[in-house]
């Protein structure tokens, strides 16, 4: 078990390939938090302006804390 750990830690990775892994992962990310931000624009409509953007934009990337936050308080 730990020669495995070893083994994985001990990888070297270029920065090409963090990059990709960074895109990989984002892209899943953004979606599902696209969609759940366009399922939950509730809270937006008292906002006017630029708190409009920076609302729906935070709702996109906060969503994992956003959905244990909806969970939670109902």
């Amino acid at each position: 078990m730990l020669k495995k750990l070893d083994r994985i830690f001990s990888y070297e990775m270029k920065v090409s390939e963090f990059l990709g892994t960074l895109i990989i992962l984002a892209i899943p990310y953004g979606l599902i938090g696209l969609v759940w931000s366009l399922t939950h624009t509730s809270h937006l409509r008292d906002m006017h302006g630029i708190d409009v953007i920076i609302s729906f934009l935070g709702s996109i990337v906060c969503w994992p804390v956003l959905i244990f936050a909806n969970v939670t308080m109902t």
